[in-house]
Order: structure tokens, then C-alpha cells, then sequence
């Protein structure tokens, strides 16, 4: 049993210190136990290896972000918990900048005069051992200036990236859509084309199959025939969501039985695929598999009724791409769960069994509750894409980011923003601030082949609340503005 321990700050977020989870050498998450005695934080798991440690933390005009400490071996004497989180901030900024500079990236004065400072206060930090408090402050400098120099160093990538990539008037071919759950009707519905170039159309199995044995495709036909009219690139999904509110209320009389349900599915995403063989090219099979316990099927239960999907609806239709969908891409929930993969292993697992996969669709929904993700800057959502594209497959990149902390009625009561992870002045102009950063980001990674807003409407019923382009009058917020634009310059 390997233990790490760290000395917490005085007024350090106990709450926010009870979401803390440890990573191995390939930066996925392990299961652990966290204890706080006194300011100690004890963090137990199997095996000796070295880890990284990595818990929420306040960050001005952030909130309470994910910070990790840099890779540590384990002793018997505390680790000061504020130092190493600069450390390890410190050093994936270093690190990143040394990459991007080996592929050309140009700097300048002001992100070099952060990351002086940056170092410079961490310097202090390590420095000051024998005054804690004096550490704190400078290790907390330290940290806020490596945010700053982190994304200063994403915005330089990104300008230079798309530029790159854009030269000659070239127009970039990454899908910008929208995911569609019902027919668009309202007047709105007539501006999405000059927003989006793709939509995403949506079909659970609760809405096909409401009663056992009679499919209902009028919805979905709906959906499709208005999509076909304008032009929209098409995917549909998923298919089957391994979320509460998406299967069929009948489905649960099977519970615990796998075969029935590998059945049931199979049979569900053969008549969809082949009704819609030809017509739909890129289909979401399956989304959040293995990522907790659900129908009384465990984990490996669930890869096997992912690889037989895959193998049913290529065999349907050879022609359309298949993908498979992953919410909470950290893997964070693995710390705490039973499981022994996480999203990454499975979805690697997966690509390398020769089912036919096409593609990884990741589902990053910002500041909320399960099955949404903590709070995380630019930085650490450019080295999540990353980490993803070493799979080598298409990336397909699904957004949620809230634009108030009010409560939202038409919301999935079970999902809730993160306590603390959003600043108290969360309004919509910076819904559209950082909604921004992440899209464009997310376009100028070459691997990324769609970037998808999960929620078209605060007016109908959704998941995450407030994380709609619309209000509940169906106006638009301030980010269609910007993506109309965006994808006028920049998309085709």
C-alpha cells in the first residue's frame, strides 16, 4: 500500500480537498483513499509507483479549478501541498512551452515576463519552508501566474495554429454543430444554418422504443428531414446512453440480466441503423460506457456490449462511421470507484480491437456534477485533447459550459453545477468568453474532426443547467453571435 501526505494551508476548501484524486506515470486516475487528520491530507493506494496529485483550488477569475503537483515518490514526511501544486503547475507550462517552440511557435515579451514571474515566486516558495506562511503566499503567486502564463501560451498556439492552417484563404473542415433533440420549429431554427455547419440529431432508445416491441421513428424522421433540408453534415446519437432519463422504463425489468439487455440493444441498433443506412453517416453507438455501474451490468459487461454494437452496426452498414462516447474524459470518478479502467483505457482498448471504431467523442461539460467535470482552464483541456490523440482517431469534442448560477427548472435535478467551481459573477459575457476559448481551441487541433454544443435551448428540457445557446425565451445568448462569425471567417 503506497501513502502520500501533505501538509494543507491554513483555510484550505476541506469540501474541494474531498474531490482530490491521484494519477499514475500515464496520467490516468487510480483508485485511493483520501483522510484529512489535523492539515494533513492522507492519500492511500496500491502499489509504489510515483503519482501525481491532483485536487481543486482557487484561482482568481477562475473559480475552483483542477490543479495537479508534479510527479512525486512517496516519504514518510509531509509534502507541502501549496508549493507542489505551483511546482507542478510550473512545470507543465515549461514543459508545453518547450514543445510547442520545438513545432515553431513564436512568443513574446509578456508571456515570458509571466513566466519570470512565475518562476520567480515559486522560487520563494521552495525557499521558505522555514516561514509557512511566506511560503503559501509566494507558492499561491507562483500558481496564478503560471495560470496566466498557461493561457497566454494557449492563445498564442491557437492564433498561430489557425493561421497556419488557414493561409491562402483556406477554409478548415472541422463540423461546428449543435445537438438537436427535437424538430426546430421556432424562428430561431432559421438562423442555426448561418451559425453551424453540422447538427447533431437526437435519438435515445427511450424515444424510439417508449413501449417494448413498437419502435417510433417519427421524431427522429423529424429531426432528419429538417437537417437533409439545410444541409446540415449529420450525425446522430447516442444511441444508447448508459444515463438514467435515456432507456426505456421497460428496460429495467431486465436488470442484472446481460444477455437479455446485449439483446434488446442489439436488435435497437440494427433497426436504426438499417432504417437509416445511406442517410445518417456518423453515428454515436454507445456514450458513457464503463463509467459506473448501471442495469446492474459492471465494467466488463459493459465493454463487451460496446464491442458487439460496434460489430452488429458495421456489419448493418459498413459505410458510417461508428463512435463511441466518453463523459468526465479525466477519468477523476476513478479514484472513487470500483472500476479499474478509466475512459482513456477503455477507449484505447476499444480502438485497438478491430471492431470498426471511427472515432472518440468526449463530452466536456465544464463546473457541474456527475456527468459533468470539474473546472478546468485551457491549458489542461489542450493537454486532455492531447492525451486523446494518441489513440489515433478523430476526436469529436461535445461542450456544455454554464452561463449563470441560477437555478435552472428545465435541468436534470440529478446534475448540478460544482459548488465554488464558477466565480459568484458567472454571467453570460463570460459564458461567451470562455465558451470561446474552448471551441476555438478545440478547431485548431488538426485531430479534432467536430466540435458539438451539447444544448441548443434553456427552454426545453436538458441536462446541464444553463448551458443552453438559447434562454428559456429561446433569445440568443451573446456566444451565437461570436460563432456566427466564427464560423464565417473560419469554417466551411
Amino acid at each position: 500500500m503506497g501513502l502520500f501526505r501533505f501538509q494543507l494551508p491554513p483555510g484550505a476548501d476541506r469540501g474541494a480537498i474531498g474531490r482530490a484524486y491521484l494519477t499514475g506515470l500515464d496520467r490516468s486516475a487510480t483508485r485511493m483513499r483520501a483522510t484529512v487528520e489535523g492539515d494533513v491530507l492522507a492519500c492511500s493506494r496500491e502499489g509504489e509507483e510515483s503519482g501525481r496529485l491532483f485536487v481543486p483550488w482557487a484561482i482568481p477569475g477562475l473559480g475552483m479549478a483542477f490543479v495537479g503537483t508534479a510527479t512525486l515518490g512517496q516519504r514518510p514526511e509531509p509534502y507541502d501541498l501549496a508549493v507542489e501544486l505551483a511546482r507542478g503547475k510550473l512545470n507543465d507550462v515549461r514543459n508545453q512551452l518547450a514543445d510547442w517552440r520545438l513545432m515553431g511557435l513564436r512568443t513574446d515579451e509578456a508571456l515570458e515576463a509571466k513566466l519570470a514571474e512565475a518562476q520567480s515566486a515559486f522560487f520563494r516558495a521552495a525557499t521558505s519552508r522555514a516561514t509557512p506562511a511566506e511560503a503559501h503566499r509566494a507558492a499561491q503567486a507562483s500558481l496564478e501566474a503560471s495560470w496566466e502564463t498557461g493561457q497566454m501560451l494557449v492563445d498564442r498556439y491557437v492564433q498561430q495554429v489557425i493561421q497556419t492552417r488557414t493561409a491562402g484563404g483556406v477554409k478548415l473542415p472541422t463540423q461546428l454543430g449543435v445537438a438537436v433533440d427535437v424538430e426546430p420549429r421556432r424562428p430561431w431554427s432559421a438562423e442555426m444554418k448561418a451559425t453551424f455547419n453540422a447538427a447533431r440529431l437526437a435519438c435515445p432508445w427511450r424515444s424510439i422504443a417508449p413501449t417494448e416491441g413498437q419502435n417510433r421513428w417519427e421524431a427522429f424522421d423529424a429531426q432528419l428531414s429538417w437537417a437533409i433540408k439545410h444541409k446540415f453534415a449529420l450525425q446522430a446519437g447516442p444511441l444508447i446512453d448508459l444515463r438514467p432519463g435515456t432507456l426505456p422504463d421497460w428496460l429495467y425489468l431486465w436488470e442484472g440480466d446481460f444477455e437479455a439487455i446485449l439483446g434488446l440493444a442489439v436488435d435497437v441498433v440494427r433497426q436504426a441503423v438499417g432504417r437509416y443506412r445511406g442517410k445518417v453517416p456518423v453515428w454515436t453507438l454507445i456514450h458513457r460506457p464503463a463509467s459506473g455501474e448501471f442495469l446492474g451490468l459492471g465494467e466488463e459487461d459493459q465493454i463487451r456490449l460496446t464491442a458487439r454494437l460496434l460489430q452488429v452496426a458495421r456489419h448493418v452498414d459498413p459505410s458510417a462511421q461508428y463512435l463511441v462516447g466518453f463523459d468526465r474524459p479525466w477519468g477523476d470518478w476513478l479514484g472513487q470507484s470500483k472500476f479499474q479502467l478509466g475512459p482513456l483505457h477503455v477507449a484505447d482498448y476499444v480502438a485497438r480491437s478491430d471492431l470498426g471504431l471511427s472515432g472518440i467523442a468526449i463530452e466536456v461539460a465544464l463546473g457541474y456534477t456527475a456527468p459533468g467535470s470539474g473546472q478546468r482552464d485551457l491549458f489542461e483541456f489542450s493537454r486532455l485533447l492531447d492525451l486523446y490523440a494518441l489513440i489515433n482517431l478523430p476526436l469529436y469534442v461535445n461542450l456544455a459550459i454554464p452561463s449563470s448560477l441560477a437555478a435552472d427548472p428545465l435541468a436534470d435535478p440529478a446534475t448540478k453545477l460544482q459548488p465554488g467551481d464558477w466565480p459568484a459573477d458567472l454571467d453570460e459575457a463570460a459564458h461567451a468568453r470562455v465558451a470561446a476559448g474552448f471551441i476555438a481551441l478545440a478547431v485548431a487541433k488538426p485531430f479534432v474532426r467536430s466540435v458539438t454544443w451539447c444544448q441548443a435551448s434553456d427552454g426545453l428540457p436538458h441536462l446541464y443547467p444553463s448551458a443552453g445557446l438559447l434562454r428559456r425565451d429561446h433569445t440568443p445568448k451573446p456566444l451565437v453571435a461570436w460563432l456566427r462569425t466564427f464560423r464565417k471567417d473560419l469554417l466551411t
